[in-house]
């Protein structure tokens, strides 16, 4: 199935976006140069971004804010400083700079992207943050430098959910101490009860995760497991997405939903992480065979959306409804369609994880993933620093990132734990994607071929209001 690659998005950039995109680039860098150093700033979890008090002006119609002085942005380099001037940063904006700075530094700022990067594309995943702020590039800034802080010192991703992922949960569940036991049961029940299941993709391309609200009940799990398993499957959504596609499709399906379900923190915690931590990353949000009572509902979800996410939502009621996004042989059974699979848990094996504990592999891999890196930013910068484009930068910088995302799938196995999607054969070696596994083992890999064309009118996105 081929998708046609969205405006904004890599290989379909203006030349403004272009200049915005290296401007981008050129600020990031700078934020973690190690050659342009201050005073050491004391690191604050919680720093403060409020501006001293100003003194009011008498006889003056209005209140001007006082400017930020440099010294009240110690934490920002000043080449990042002399540069974020040039764009008519706001004042604003450069206390939150300076604000972010306080709680992640350049060094740590630096490895955090080269962990979150994992398979993508360098230039995709800053193009995302740069669609979500409109092309403002302090801003764009602030939001990614925002989600890194979020995802290594607040939720701790890498560690405390792809490194232990569904197979730690069983091993609590079975033999953790109070607190443990009650988190892995409480993962193990999203997993078991296929409450969010990820199957198949839409018309687009789109990877689909279907998330069967009828089934949750809010007692069930403490929201720590919740959360974790959200940000699993998202996890694991990510690296499903092969270029061009760099967006996801989510459908809650409210059929027989009732207000047993009704659970706000944990939508709230969806909508939260893609608008600030995975921006640009939901192509659609599907509402399905909502029931009147969801109406109620929808007046606390609403105020919460981002314009650009609203935009994205769909209320959608009945299969030929629903294929307008989905080819109705990709819609489950379940689902009203006619695609015969039902979702069916199987639980981790034993020794799937057995490479996580091989440490010395894993960091040899990662010496090798942080040379490449250092490669990257160094082809980087000598392509920023010249004024017109030079072929044979841009040849090695693209050998340079296609070896980072070999280097991502080498890696894999050691740092992240097997999850459904591997043992169903829909993640196979070497970071081959194939949704419908079963389907190309009975047509010898030719399963796509009896696909709807996803070109045809009929699949083109009408938001519903």
């Amino acid at each position: 199935m081929t998708a046609s690659t969205p405006p904004g998005s890599l290989g379909n950039l203006t030349a403004e976006q272009e200049v915005k995109l290296r401007e981008f680039w050129n600020i990031l860098l700078q934020s973690w140069d190690t050659s342009d150093t201050k005073p050491d700033v004391p690191k604050s979890p919680t720093a403060s971004t409020a501006s001293p008090k100003s003194h009011r002006r008498f006889f003056s119609l209005g209140r001007s804010q006082p400017e930020t002085t440099d010294d009240e942005l110690s934490a920002i380099p000043s080449k990042m400083l002399t540069s974020l001037k040039s764009l008519n940063t706001a004042s604003s904006e450069l206390k939150s700079i300076q604000s972010v700075l306080t709680q992640i530094n350049g060094d740590e700022l630096r490895a955090a992207y080269v962990s979150m990067l994992k398979q993508d594309h360098p230039d995709a995943l800053l193009l995302r943050f740069l669609r979500a702020e409109k092309w403002n590039v302090p801003k764009a800034w602030i939001k990614f430098a925002k989600a890194l802080n979020w995802r290594v010192n607040e939720f701790r991703v890498d560690e405390d959910v792809l490194r232990r992922g569904e197979g730690y949960a069983l091993e609590k569940a079975r033999n953790g101490d109070a607190t443990e036991k009650a988190y892995g049961e409480g993962f193990l029940v999203q997993l078991r009860t296929g409450k969010g299941h990820i199957h198949g993709a839409d018309a687009a391309g789109r990877p689909i995760v279907i998330v069967r609200a009828r089934v949750h009940s809010p007692a069930d799990q403490p929201a720590a497991a919740l959360n974790n398993y959200i940000v699993h499957c998202i996890e694991t959504l990510r690296i499903t997405m092969a270029p061009p596609v760099e967006t996801i499709s989510v459908v809650f399906d409210l059929t027989s939903f009732g207000l047993s379900n009704w659970d706000f923190p944990p939508v709230k915690f969806i909508i939260e992480s893609f608008q600030e931590n995975y921006p640009e990353s939901l192509g659609a949000l599907i509402f399905y065979n909502a029931p009147w009572i969801f109406s109620g509902m929808w007046k606390l979800i609403h105020p919460i959306l981002d314009p650009v996410v609203a935009a994205k939502v769909h209320f959608l009621n009945g299969p030929q409804a629903l294929s307008k996004l989905i080819p109705l042989n990709r819609i489950t059974k379940e689902l009203g369609g006619t695609e015969d699979w039902e979702f069916e848990c199987i639980e981790p094996k034993e020794n799937e994880d057995e490479k996580l504990q091989d440490t010395a592999t894993r960091d040899t891999i990662l010496a090798d993933r942080k040379k490449l890196a250092d490669e990257l930013f160094s082809l980087t910068a000598e392509s920023l620093s010249k004024s017109e484009a030079d072929d044979s930068v841009k040849s090695s910088r693209d050998d340079v990132i296609k070896k980072l995302r070999d280097n991502y799938w080498t890696l894999d196995p050691y740092v992240r734990a097997r999850c459904i999607l591997d043992r169903t054969g829909v993640i196979k070696g070497h970071g081959e994607i194939d949704f419908y596994p079963d389907a190309s083992k009975a047509t010898n890999g030719q399963g796509e071929k009896a696909l709807e064309n996803p070109n045809d009118p009929q699949f083109v996105e009408v938001a519903v209001q």
